[in-house]
């Protein structure tokens, strides 16, 4: 059996990128700098690897991840 995947609507799209945003927005400062520095983290190794100019990500200590 062949797996297709349905097209989303942009009206699908657009619920869930707002349902995302509220999500994100609703978590604390803390979980946003986790997930900021991530990104920072991503952006940079793929601008080093590609030989951009890139900004370091922040040097911040972490809280510890809950399981």
């Amino acid at each position: 059996m062949s797996t297709v995947q349905r097209l989303k609507s942009q009206d699908e799209l657009f619920r869930e990128k707002e349902s995302h945003r509220r999500a994100m927005a609703a978590k604390p400062v803390e979980e946003k700098l986790v997930t900021l520095i991530k990104l920072q983290q991503i952006t940079s190794t793929a601008a080093r690897q590609s030989g951009r100019p890139f900004k370091e990500p922040w040097n911040i200590a972490l809280p510890k991840q809950r399981s």
